[in-house]
């Protein structure tokens, strides 16, 4: 089968998660035997080169066009499943028999869930949090509830499928629109894909340190909550550290957190591979208010450092089984947060079962697991077509 996996930025599997993601099914699909295009439509700069998946740049609607028709597309992938803008463009230029499934990379709720953030956030920005209200808040999230209810209709209607990164987060699009309930075969939870890697665990030589890694954001990953928490563990747990593996734009709020506090056990390597990182740290922590899956959580796991989060969004608990192979946090009670850190420490057998479960968790999102899934979604869309093709004749 001939597959078309669609960006709307420069492709760069090394700069994030959705591009990272593109790569890894990419990889995937082509194990399996398919034709991989992946297609970036952009003005911007792309200097990447596949030996074994082809890919293409294009700026305009007819490029693309061209290229789905040279290729002879059999399914295209929108990895912009979010965007009704986009998905009327390739439904514009893609064939009559061309498959679409659109894969969306964050949770559904994701703003109805953080919307005083958001919006409070916003308005600051602005310089006019002055007008931040009730009422207004209010407006707004109907307003944006209105709108997100109107894009899904469209985008679920016009595609073949509509994958998400967790099957709970089926009931969450349906409390948006719940007039999509009448289109529930389309619908389809798939995590991200991991190769877990090659080794012993025990062999690995683990210290007492606290690693994040992530983007350092206060407004997403809550880095001024993960910094409370270390503020208290950092008095009584002298022989720990804490490691932080990433660049952002709360930097330097959080290095003047520490200078403040006299946190003198906090490092920052800035913006690294942290493969070498998860190897030597025992717990992970993640403070976010808001993700679509966590693909730092079974990076964590593969690598034998144990994972703790607030239970903030629906996939948390797809990916972690609290107290077997992670610890989740009521959202966003720092107390606790601490209290369960500091149980983990005192107790280096807990952390090595965990840790032990949670190597193992890691093969539910292997390659292997992944693609059946995916595979699923193929055989659900092609037979859509052939049923189609039944009833033309």
């Amino acid at each position: 089968m001939n597959i078309a996996i669609i960006i709307s930025h420069p492709f760069d599997p090394n700069a994030g998660g959705v591009q990272r993601v593109t790569e890894s099914i990419s990889k995937i699909f082509t194990n399996y035997n398919h034709h991989v295009s992946i297609i970036s439509f952009t003005s911007k700069d792309c200097n990447y080169l596949q030996s074994k998946r082809f890919f293409f740049q294009v700026s305009t609607d007819q490029e693309l066009k061209e290229v789905l028709a040279k290729e002879v597309i059999d399914v295209i992938i929108n990895q912009e499943g979010y965007s009704p803008k986009f998905t009327k463009i390739i439904l514009r230029v893609k064939s009559p028999t061309t498959r679409i499934i659109n894969n969306l990379h964050i949770n559904p709720l994701n703003f109805y869930q953080n919307h005083y953030l958001f919006i409070t956030t916003f308005l600051e920005n602005k310089k006019i949090s002055f007008i931040n209200n009730y009422l207004l808040r209010k407006f707004i999230l109907g307003y944006h509830i209105l709108k997100q209810k109107t894009e899904l209709r469209y985008i679920v209607k016009n595609t073949d499928a509509f994958v998400m990164l967790s099957e709970r987060f089926i009931d969450e699009l349906y409390f948006l629109a719940p007039g999509l309930k009448k289109y529930q075969s389309k619908l389809h939870g798939i995590g991200n894909p991991f190769q877990r890697p090659a080794l012993v665990l025990s062999t690995l030589e683990k210290d007492n340190i606290v690693l994040f890694v992530g983007r350092l954001n206060i407004l997403q990953k809550r880095v001024d909550l993960l910094l409370e928490i270390w503020k208290q563990l950092h008095i009584e747990h002298g022989d720990w550290e804490f490691w932080v593996c990433g660049e952002g734009e709360d930097q330097q709020y959080m290095e003047d957190f520490c200078l403040e506090h006299r946190l003198d056990r906090v490092s920052f390597f800035g913006k690294v591979n942290p493969n070498q990182y998860y190897r030597k740290a025992k717990l992970f922590h993640m403070t976010s208010a808001f993700e679509g899956f966590g693909n730092v959580l079974i990076e964590a796991q593969s690598y034998g450092c144990v994972p703790m989060l607030f239970d903030s969004y629906s996939a948390a608990s797809d990916i972690i089984s609290h107290q077997e192979n992670g610890i989740l946090i009521k959202p966003f009670d720092v107390n606790d947060y601490v209290k369960q850190t500091a149980n983990l420490m005192r107790n280096p057998q807990k952390i090595a079962e965990f840790a032990k479960n949670g190597f193992d968790n890691v093969l539910r999102f292997s390659y292997q697991e992944t693609y059946k899934k995916w595979e699923e979604v193929f055989a659900s869309v092609l037979a859509d077509e052939v049923k189609n093709e039944n009833l033309s004749q």
